[in-house]
């Protein structure tokens, strides 16, 4: 278990991404079947690959700050910045999945408390990815200076 040991936090990071990139590659269970049972302009196709593509992108998106991880100065902003970067990635490859489990069309504006709940629950947590890339920019930055 050397993978959760307190200070392998590269390790940790690509156990988290590849954990997020395997929920976006068993969407495309359901992405698949989508396509084989209905018409492309179907709903359920769009909520399907929309879950397939948000796990495989945040999967693989965690999975490069993982590699570049020893180059960042841990600070305390830095570590924020990971803590977000991971709410975000796991927020953008659930919410899909609840989407096209439980809903089946895609969600904008909620109706439902379900709907709200994936909106506000996962959709909108799903945008911490963003202040996590500009603190490592910022990072970077600034150790390039």
């Amino acid at each position: 278990m050397s993978c959760c040991m307190k200070g392998d936090t590269q390790t940790r990071l690509a156990l988290h991404g590849a954990i997020i990139l395997l929920l976006g590659l068993l969407s495309g269970i359901g992405f698949s079947y989508a396509a084989a049972m209905g018409d492309q302009a179907s709903q359920i196709y769009g909520v399907w690959k929309f879950a397939h593509l948000e796990g495989v992108i945040n999967g693989i998106l965690v999975l490069a700050v993982a590699g570049v991880w020893t180059k960042l100065d841990e600070t305390d902003s830095v570590r924020i910045g990971k803590c977000l970067l991971i709410i975000g990635a796991y927020c953008n490859a659930i919410g899909p999945w609840i989407t096209a489990l439980f809903i089946g069309h895609r969600v904008i504006q909620p109706e439902m408390a379900l709907e709200s709940f994936v909106v506000y629950g996962f959709y909108i947590p799903g945008c911490l990815p963003l202040p996590a890339f500009a603190i490592f920019v910022w990072a970077f930055y600034k150790k390039c200076r």
